[in-house]
């Protein structure tokens, strides 16, 4: 083979290259959140960019830890998980609802701000001086606002991602119309609402809406910025404005098991992330006991961040009685080594492989806390629900699901073993469950594009564009009262209101004039007395 041949072949498979994977970037990639249910997600896209040939630093409390992975770096700040917290969600359930419950806790995030920005290695990233240089800010836009800071320290452009529906401090940032009483406002969702709801349930959930707006923009996000600048060193716009100006956000809605709403274009759609696509391991004593639930067996998981041991015992123990009556067999992530009263029919695990127990043919049912991620694995392997909703969109989700016809749902602060029989039983033997969810299954597949495969495309469309400007909404940089014409809306009603009470005030002196008048003219004239 000649030189010249050997040249052109090389010079072809550098061209490719190039072609396939573009010019590789730098990716910093800050994903705050102590919860492996969002990590996953993001995790999904940080892995498959890789995969595309970019260099990405990942900040996360999950890290992969994987030696072999090339051009990842993770910075781990799993110390975040603080063992010394116990958080009773299901307590808090009883107590408010989850936007009441931020503010409460604002402290909290202030604090993981800090230690996520105090970090060594962090450090060495984003102080001044280091040299680092990156093309694009991947964060999680949800309760940690300060990091939307490295924007400026990098002049970079930001893709927000959410693991679940757009929290409302993020609706209102990037324009979106707010709804307040809408089904997929699931920050305020505790109270069930009428349906339609009444005027006062409307009204209560616009005050509380709007309330809850202004604490997030004039205490939250100012603690937040002052994070920013103590750790930079460097003077940062108003970080609300940095999250206006997101390029994109990546947000985990898929449109048929969400409730649809108008959004603005920087919204990509994402989903099903995490999905695995081949089974997870599973043990032999696990596998031999779930093949031989000829009756079949029924799931029940409140997730990662909820916990089984969060159960007081009353809802323990209708549990434990509802399972005792069924005849299949149960399996429970349970966190501790023993379960007082323990039917027979129950096994308890402290950790499961979820998607290897939800793919096995013999699972009638899922009993579940209506996490999106757990709702999108249910859907994947066609197995109906029971949802307990306890915190944040999970009651969101489960409506969704019971507005569908795949699911039932019942309260985790006032367990009824009478109503779990009769939701499990139903959802175990009517078909029409099973046959729904495998219905939605087909039509969450059937779409014209890959999720994972857009997410990329729109990733390096922003890297290639130093941003997408161009799909920025006005609506974002609007004052609240003009983006739903609130200010016309006052001021039409209250000149109607002034030019109506002026004409009734001059129809009641025009009436009570002419009534005096009449009155006047109509007075008897007194005859003269004659001499």
């Amino acid at each position: 083979m000649s030189r010249q041949l050997v040249w052109q072949s090389v010079s072809l498979i550098l061209f490719v290259t190039v072609w396939e994977f573009g010019n590789a970037s730098r990716i910093l990639a800050v994903f705050p959140s102590a919860s492996v249910s969002h990590q996953v997600v993001f995790r999904g896209l940080t892995l498959a960019l890789r995969e595309r040939g970019h260099e990405l630093v990942v900040v996360t409390p999950d890290p992969v830890r994987d030696p072999n992975l090339k051009n990842y770096t993770e910075i781990d700040v799993s110390y975040i998980y603080d063992p010394n917290i116990k958080l009773d969600l299901i307590e808090l359930r009883r107590k408010m609802n989850w936007a009441e419950w931020i503010c409460t806790v604002a402290d909290g995030f202030h604090v993981v701000s800090e230690q996520i920005f105090d970090h060594s290695e962090f450090k060495k990233i984003y102080e001044l001086g280091s040299g680092e240089r990156f093309d694009l800010l991947l964060m999680e836009t949800l309760y940690f606002p300060a990091f939307l800071s490295l924007a400026k320290r990098f002049d970079v452009p930001i893709i927000g991602m959410t693991s679940l529906s757009p929290a409302l401090n993020l609706q209102y940032s990037i324009g979106n119309p707010i709804l307040s009483t809408h089904q997929s406002i699931w920050d305020l969702q505790r109270n069930e609402m009428s349906d339609p709801p009444t005027f006062f349930e409307r009204l209560r959930n616009f005050i509380n809406v709007w309330k809850y707006i202004y604490y997030f923009n004039t205490e939250f996000m100012p603690a937040q910025h002052a994070i920013a600048e103590k750790y930079l060193g460097i003077e940062i716009p108003d970080l609300g404005e940095i999250e206006r100006n997101l390029s994109l956000i990546f947000i985990n809605q898929q449109a048929p098991i969400s409730y649809p709403r108008p959004n603005v274009p920087t919204v990509v759609e994402i989903g099903n992330f995490h999905v695995s696509k081949k089974s997870e391991p599973i043990s032999k004593d696990l596998q031999k006991t779930l093949d031989e639930s000829k009756q079949g067996f029924i799931y029940m998981s409140l997730g990662s961040n909820v916990k089984s041991t969060m159960l007081d015992k009353k809802s323990r123990s209708e549990f434990i009685a509802a399972f005792s009556k069924l005849p299949y067999t149960v399996i429970w992530k349970f966190e501790d080594e023993f379960l007082p009263g323990k039917p027979d029919n129950v096994i308890i695990i402290k950790w499961a492989p979820q998607q290897a127990i939800l793919a096995h043919p013999n699972l009638k049912a899922f009993v579940y806390q209506g996490g999106l991620q757990s709702t999108e694995e249910a859907i994947s392997h066609g197995v109906p629900v029971i949802g307990f909703p306890v915190m944040a969109d999970q009651d969101m989700n489960v409506n969704k699901m019971v507005s569908l016809g795949v699911g039932k749902k019942l309260e985790i602060t006032d367990v009824k073993r009478d109503d779990l029989i009769e939701a499990i039983q139903s959802v175990a033997t009517d078909g029409s469950y099973k046959q729904k969810m495998l219905n939605l299954r087909e039509l969450l597949n059937d779409r014209p594009h890959d999720l994972l495969e857009n997410a990329i495309w729109w990733t390096e469309h922003v890297i290639r564009h130093r941003g997408a400007s161009h799909l920025h909404s006005s609506t974002a940089d609007e004052p609240w009262y003009q983006r739903q014409d609130m200010d016309i809306i006052f001021v039409v009603t209250a000149v109607s209101l002034i030019a109506s009470t002026l004409s009734l005030i001059i129809a009641y002196h025009l009436l009570s004039y002419s009534i005096n008048a009449f009155s006047h003219h109509q007075l008897p004239v007194k005859k003269k007395k004659k001499m």
